[in-house]
């Protein structure tokens, strides 16, 4: 005859995560760590704590940064667009379909977000330059050099996923012409009589030389004006960018700058369970978010 109660939470889904950052302090300006009101304190944030497969948003941090840094490419490189398998024997697909484009330069393959391209090009400069350009460059820390040094790994084929923060940060670097920063989310701690007890200063380091940073944002305009990211174009700043969807759209993700903040964002459900409507444009997010932030 016992009566049982339970509670039961459930988080609205699909979820999301942001991070605003400013590129030359490190300082993060804004952040949400998920969909519906806040109900209880240190609660899951997913910009933090939810390591997401990062899609096409890595082939800039994977191929393309290490390419022109290191390898002695151009904007103006071809590659050719042509049918191509990874080692394994299974063939590489455009996301697009099953045509092929031919030659295209690199800074197409960056507009048009060309996948078989990617693939070519990292194989090229080998996964390991890539792996080392994810991970000590740009200070991803969810990469494991057991399962990561592989082809996949340049389309975001990845064995867990990235931080959004994370993600956020390698994009602030690009930003701030190949410095990066680490992410701060405080600047000093003082006692309750008003002496500074601790203050924080971001670790730097020189992710990709000046040069490479300018021919990769110039690439990724690209991508805003022409591109797969024009949804996200503003209406007073310039933008630089990058989209991101995996296999079967279980997750969206949009990394871009602008000359002030830096801002990702990601969609998806939390397990991963559901493919995304086409209505959510996360690209559209972005900009509304970017947008206000912007005005005056």
């Amino acid at each position: 005859g016992d009566t049982v109660d339970k509670r039961v939470k459930l988080s609205p889904q699909p979820q999301a995560s942001i991070v605003v950052m400013d590129q030359y302090t490190g300082h993060v300006k804004a952040m949400v760590g998920g969909r519906g009101e806040k109900t209880e304190s240190r609660s899951l944030n997913r910009a933090t704590q939810s390591y997401k497969q990062p899609g096409s948003c890595f082939k800039i941090l994977s191929t393309y940064a290490p390419a022109l840094d290191v390898h002695g490419d151009t904007l103006a490189t071809v590659i050719e667009d042509s049918p191509f398998s990874y080692s394994n024997g299974r063939e590489v697909k455009n996301w697009w379909g099953s045509s092929y484009k031919g030659n295209m330069t690199i800074r197409e393959c960056i507009e048009q977000s060309a996948n078989v391209c990617t693939v070519k090009k990292f194989t090229e400069i080998t996964p390991a330059l890539g792996f080392k350009y994810l991970t000590e460059n740009f200070n991803l820390t969810t990469l494991d050099s057991k399962n990561d040094i592989v082809q996949a790994a340049c389309l975001g084929g990845i064995s867990k996923g990235v931080y959004n923060i994370e993600m956020t940060a390698a994009y602030a670097a690009i930003a701030n012409g190949g410095v990066y920063t680490e992410p701060v989310l405080y600047t000093k701690i003082y006692d309750h009589d008003g002496n500074l007890l601790f203050e924080k200063t971001p670790k730097t380091h020189t992710a990709i030389k000046e040069t490479t940073a300018a021919l990769l944002t110039n690439a990724m305009e690209g991508v805003i004006t022409n591109g797969t990211g024009t949804a996200a174009r503003m209406s007073n700043m310039p933008v630089a960018g990058k989209t991101g969807t995996t296999q079967n759209v279980t997750d969206r993700w949009f990394c871009g700058y602008t000359p002030d903040y830096t801002a990702a964002i990601w969609l998806g459900y939390d397990d991963n369970s559901k493919e995304l409507s086409g209505y959510i444009d996360h690209r559209k997010m972005w900009r509304t978010i970017m947008q206000e932030i912007h005005d005056n």
